[in-house]
């Protein structure tokens, strides 16, 4: 019985890999397909471009890291990037959606051992960004915004402090995209990851 079991779970992994099912299985296994990652250790603007394929604007300091450029596009560069994570789910041909990007760098003359926390908030609008739950007498739609946090100027292969990297998050057209230095606060300092320009962050 024992064995027969097993010789079923081997058939099944088997037509999985190689078989008809081969897509099917692949899809059932695999991570949620990502809408954030980050790519190109030690990257500068130059790669970003390409990653792009748009030209890039400047960027804003924030307290623990620098946002040297930024650029959105349609669509990415295959080529140009190296993921950190799972990056192939980032990537879709999907006309309703767009990539936000951003290059950060360590600032001029910070500790390189200090691994900087930044926090990427995405919302419908810029006036949600803050929004951390739907009120209770609410009567529409209530979104609340997707967070994602980082250390993004680190190996994730060995810890080591790195110099740059690009962070992309893919989001629905038109879009807020704000980037903060550890936790967000309302009425904190962020950078608006569209326009490269240093914002607040609206309060509640």
């Amino acid at each position: 019985m024992r064995r027969s079991m097993l010789l079923a779970v081997a058939a099944v992994l088997l037509l999985g890999c190689i078989g008809p099912f081969a897509d099917t299985f692949d899809e059932a296994v695999q991570d949620t397909p990502a809408d954030y990652d980050e790519c190109c250790i030690n990257a500068d603007r130059a790669v970003l471009g390409k990653l792009a394929g748009v030209p890039v604007i400047a960027g804003a300091d924030l307290d623990t890291l620098r946002v040297d450029a930024v650029a959105t596009s349609q669509q990415l560069d295959e080529s140009a990037a190296d993921w950190h994570r799972d990056g192939d789910g980032l990537i879709a041909d999907d006309d309703t959606h767009e990539y936000v990007l951003a290059l950060v760098t360590r600032l001029p003359g910070g500790d390189p051992k200090i691994h900087p926390v930044s926090t990427v908030i995405v919302s419908a609008r810029m006036t949600d960004a803050w929004r951390v739950g739907c009120p209770a007498d609410a009567t529409g739609p209530c979104a609340v915004p997707t967070r994602y946090e980082s250390a993004p100027l680190v190996d994730p292969q060995d810890g080591d402090p790195i110099a740059a990297a690009i962070l992309a998050v893919r989001v629905p057209v038109g879009q807020t995209v704000l980037l903060t230095a550890g936790d967000p606060k309302p009425g904190g300092a962020a950078v608006d990851l569209r326009t490269g320009r240093a914002v607040k962050i609206p309060r509640a």
